[in-house]
């Protein structure tokens, strides 16, 4: 049976790659993505149900909204879970371009007379002030040689969750502290356990920053034996390894921050613009 009688005639018609970007890692961190396309990855315009998609707050919340429209518009990239996330910031980006145009309309409220107005933002200028990020100089601890990577997007995305979820936890126990007068040692207890499981929340995600650890007996990558030993290293190693993946993940002041002129009254402002495809708009 030939196959092509299955094929739909409409099929020359589906999307194509609206652009082609590179990530601003460049794959350094993802070798499961063929060297092939690295150079050149073609972005898909978004459906409606890619639309609809990431308009789910449960969705965005949780990752799984983005990843499925990363999976849509980029089929070339396998695992987006894996991907670096400022490479996710880029993508999205690039796929708003691919859908809507090059320009992104964002909303600014006048610090001084309070109306509301549009400005747009061109997303090639925030697409060319990523950084380019190839190589992580390793920490040394002793003899070892900690190597890191950018956060992942799973992981970016579990901190988020823990955070919301401690937040939450926080609230309801300023609330029991004020109608319970006089149990002040057990609510005590409880944010104490509160602010623990933020601690060891954190250096579990850290390893998820953790691209290997080079010993003189070999490499180690099995993430059970990093986080056993990121839990019995002095704080100062800790410390290092977090400056460092904020130092990664810190992009420059100038990709997120415009100067804003209110049309009604001539107010300068400065605007943050953000570019976390969780929050961005």
């Amino acid at each position: 049976m030939n196959d092509k009688t299955n094929e739909n005639p409409l099929q020359k018609y589906f999307r194509k790659p609206a652009l082609y970007v590179q990530l601003p890692t460049k794959g350094k961190f993802n070798p499961e993505i063929p060297k092939t396309v690295l150079d050149e990855i073609g972005i898909l315009p978004m459906t409606a149900i890619d639309d609809l998609t990431m308009r789910n707050p449960d969705g965005l919340l949780n990752g799984e909204a983005l990843i499925s429209v990363i999976e849509s518009c980029c089929p070339s990239i396998p695992n987006v879970r894996n991907l670096c996330n400022i490479d996710v910031e880029a993508l999205y980006l690039a796929i708003q371009y691919a859908t809507n145009g090059k320009e992104i309309t964002h909303k600014h409220k006048c610090t001084k007379c309070e109306v509301t107005s549009d400005f747009n933002v061109d997303i090639d200028y925030l697409l060319n002030k990523f950084p380019e990020i190839e190589s992580v100089e390793p920490i040394e601890y002793e003899d070892l040689k900690i190597h890191m990577r950018p956060p992942s997007l799973e992981s970016v995305t579990r901190v988020a969750l823990i955070e919301l979820e401690e937040r939450r936890l926080l609230g309801n126990l300023n609330i029991a502290a004020g109608a319970e007068e006089g149990n002040e040692l057990e609510i005590s207890k409880k944010l104490y356990g509160s602010f623990k499981r933020v601690a060891e929340h954190n250096v579990e995600l850290l390893v998820a920053t953790v691209n290997k650890i080079e010993s003189p007996e070999g490499e180690v990558t099995d993430s059970d034996q990093i986080l056993e030993f990121l839990r019995n290293v002095p704080k100062s190693t800790i410390d290092k390894m977090n400056n460092v993946v904020k130092g990664i993940t810190k992009k420059p002041d100038d990709l997120a921050k415009f100067d804003f002129v209110c049309p009604e009254c001539g107010q300068k402002d400065t605007v943050n613009i953000e570019t976390n495809p969780v929050n961005f708009s």
